[in-house]
């Protein structure tokens, strides 16, 4: 279970590392221009069919989160990594809600697709999964130690 949540954070830490940059140096704005634009070319060519899988990518991300938390709570012993992660899962939680009323929203017409993502919150989330994961890398390191 060690290697599995040490391989998921790697991952988390790579992904979110080129959002986290952009934010830490205070212009994330381009890059998140471009993650829309490239959204919506993707929702154009995939037609009628991008709804399904949007909502698919949502439950995958549910599910994926749901096994990285618990995988933290199996294998973390640090009590502060705990509490944090516990806090961190409880505000993921309420952020998958709101993307996913967001999306029914905008899938009844009542949103245009660039207000689809609260940039202040997605931004938020990518700070805490690149710190989180850093840290979930960093105490199963010292634990090795």
């Amino acid at each position: 279970m060690t290697l599995i949540l040490g391989l998921m954070a790697g991952i988390l830490f790579v992904l979110y590392s080129f959002y986290a940059v952009r934010i830490i140096r205070g212009n994330p704005q381009v890059f998140e221009l471009e993650l829309l634009k490239s959204f919506a070319a993707w929702m154009i060519s995939r037609g009628a069919g991008a709804r399904m899988q949007i909502w698919l990518l949502i439950a995958v991300s549910i599910m994926l989160e749901i096994t990285y938390f618990l995988l933290v709570i199996i294998t973390i012993r640090n009590p502060v990594m705990l509490v944090f992660s516990g806090f961190f899962a409880g505000f993921e939680f309420i952020h998958l809600i709101l993307v996913s009323q967001t999306f029914s929203r905008f899938f009844q017409g009542k949103l245009l697709l660039k207000d689809v993502f609260n940039w202040k919150i997605e931004r938020i989330s990518a700070l805490l999964f690149f710190t989180h994961s850093f840290l979930v890398i960093f105490s199963l390191v010292i634990a090795r130690i």
